[in-house]
């Protein structure tokens, strides 16, 4: 089956979610200075990107026609894996410049 979508508007759609989605997790951290909050504000960023990634398999389930905890189960591994080696990227940089 041949696909009429413009790969020009999928990849700006891509875009812009991941650009949403990368916002998540600063907002959280902006919010926390802005409001002096005191709680984890790690696990609060952790959370609600998994909510936004769980937002983005479900819409990406829709549009490749998949079932839908594919999709939502798919996308949440690969942010998880992402986010992960992430964090040890810049912990191990962090670690050599200090």
């Amino acid at each position: 089956m041949l696909s009429k979508k413009s790969p020009l508007a999928i990849g700006a759609v891509t875009y812009a979610a991941f650009l949403l989605v990368g916002l998540i997790p600063l907002s959280v951290y902006v919010y926390g200075y802005l409001a002096e909050f005191s709680g984890n504000l790690f696990l609060w960023a952790c959370i609600f990107t998994g909510l936004g990634f769980t937002g983005i398999g479900f819409l990406k389930s829709y549009v490749t026609e998949t079932p839908r905890w594919k999709g939502v189960l798919e996308t949440l591994v690969l942010g998880a894996l992402a986010a992960s080696v992430s964090y040890l990227v810049g912990d191990i940089l962090e670690k050599m410049i200090s």
